[in-house]
């Protein structure tokens, strides 16, 4: 029953890859071929062979077709705002361990929940 589950979500996963990203994954496929007498025709061909389970490496990724570019979070974020887009900022709340953790509220160092922020780094 789990290992229908998780073959399920990986199979969604696959489909998902193969819309989103179909072109760039048949570019790259023929791009890192070269002159092979085969090469994948479409995307759901590129998936089959890449999604295995293996890890790959940013560089990999950018060979495979999978991302178009490399960037830390950092600067996605920091890009995102100077297109005007609505940046939120992930506050972490704790709640204490134990008994008294059942009879007191939320407490703002354990229970995680995201609030507006006031843009990069701003509070």
């Amino acid at each position: 029953a789990v290992q229908d589950m998780v073959d399920g979500i990986h199979g969604a996963f696959r489909d998902h890859v193969a819309e989103a990203r179909g072109e760039a994954l048949v570019a790259a496929s023929v791009g890192k071929e070269g002159r092979s007498e085969r090469h994948a025709t479409n995307a759901k061909e590129v998936i089959d062979r890449v999604a295995t389970g293996d890890v790959f490496l940013g560089t990999q990724a950018i060979r495979l077709g999978l991302v178009d570019r490399l960037i830390t979070s950092d600067e996605y974020i920091a890009e995102r705002i100077r297109q005007g887009a609505r940046v939120l900022k992930l506050m972490v709340h704790t709640r204490p361990v134990g008994l008294s953790g059942l009879f007191s509220g939320p407490s703002r160092r354990n229970s995680p929940s995201v609030g507006y922020g006031g843009g990069f780094g701003g509070g």
